[in-house]
């Protein structure tokens, strides 16, 4: 897909840099950066590659390292309140810190991998007829990489799998498409057999995160971000226990005490059946504090949930829906980098990291 490419300024905003250590650096890292076409000025033109290059060369640089690793899901109750969008620019935002990035597209809609540029639904022909590069097709998912799946012959490689939409050093993506449900029946088959499959999820990311299987090397990500589906089916509960922290997403507009009340309970079953549970993180989302409805949400939530409540929030925006109609294949954060809506999800992004302890 073609991608509009960046001015300086823009990079300088998305990296929180000067304009002249987006110079130097890009420089130092002998990063070929494109210039304007025409008779007047070489404007550099940097691809969305280039600036995710360009943070990893300055975390290397400056000796920016991860001092904890986590598996974080982001899930909430019910859909609409964001999930998705938040997902896909933390992830882009994460890694714009120079940190490496996993996110895992758990929903069969696929609405994470459709948000970063692939077609679930195209085939190889459609795509050869129609004048698509393959590689906007998708032909695997986690699914593919569990026991589960496929019990006997070769499971494919993680590389086989992964999708790296803005380049090496942007966030990576194992996507999902339609036949990710059957998963879910794999895992009931599991639980009648008594294999305990909310495990199954948590022993993979543990024996891959080691780096002893090349085939399936994780040990090189800071950060696992699972996209869970608002189901509470074994998927979600697997990616649930396999993770330090759950981010849930609640829209103020709409009933947040009572889905995140459920997500409390939720959490409270895995404490009893599995002595373990995921920190729970509240992101309000929609945030109008001058709306009496949102005022009397965020009191309830901060007094029910003090330790959960996150102090960075992100507000009601059309920005959203005019980047999705954009087609470019990428999330509000980077595609309109000055806009309010960018900068409210570049506070969160660094509160989160913080709060999660990974830098």
């Amino acid at each position: 897909m073609t991608r509009k490419p960046f001015k300086v300024q823009a990079v300088a905003t998305l990296l929180g840099i000067s304009v002249d250590a987006v110079r130097r650096d890009s420089d130092d890292a002998g990063l070929q950066i494109e210039r304007q076409p025409g008779d007047g000025p070489k404007t550099r033109l940097f691809s969305i590659e280039n600036i995710f290059d360009l943070a990893a060369y300055r975390a290397k640089k400056f000796g920016i390292t991860a001092k904890a690793k986590r598996i974080v899901t982001v899930y909430a109750p019910k859909g609409g309140v964001g999930k998705t969008t938040q997902t896909s620019n933390l992830a882009a935002l994460f890694a714009l810190m120079g940190l490496k990035v996993l996110v895992v597209d758990l929903d069969f809609q696929a609405n994470l991998t459709i948000s970063y540029g692939y077609d679930p639904e195209l085939t190889h022909t459609e795509a050869k007829d129609t004048g698509l590069p393959v590689s906007t097709c998708v032909d695997y998912h986690l699914g593919h990489l569990l026991p589960q799946w496929q019990n006997s012959g070769q499971l494919p490689r993680l590389n086989d799998v992964l999708k790296k939409p803005f380049g090496e050093n942007g966030p990576h993506l194992i996507p999902s498409e339609v036949t990710l449900d059957r998963l879910e029946a794999l895992f009931t088959v599991d639980a009648i057999m008594s294999k305990k499959p909310e495990l199954a999820i948590a022993r993979f990311l543990a024996e891959n995160r080691s780096g002893r299987n090349l085939d399936i090397d994780l040990s090189q990500y800071d950060v696992v971000m699972f996209d869970a589906p608002p189901a509470k089916n074994q998927t979600t509960r697997g990616a649930l226990l396999a993770s330090d922290y759950v981010i849930a997403p609640v829209s103020m507009e709409k009933y947040s005490t009572k889905s995140v009340s459920y997500l409390a309970g939720v959490l409270s079953e895995m404490q009893e059946e599995h002595n373990r549970y995921p920190e729970l993180i509240i992101l309000g989302n929609f945030y109008d504090m001058t709306r009496v409805r949102v005022a009397a949400q965020v009191i309830a939530l901060t007094k029910q949930y003090p330790k959960a409540w996150l102090d960075k929030q992100i507000s009601s925006s059309e920005e959203f829906k005019k980047v999705l109609s954009d087609d470019e294949g990428m999330p509000l954060a980077l595609a309109r980098p000055s806009s309010t809506a960018a900068r409210e999800l570049r506070e969160v992004a660094k509160v989160l990291i913080e709060k999660m302890g990974v830098l």
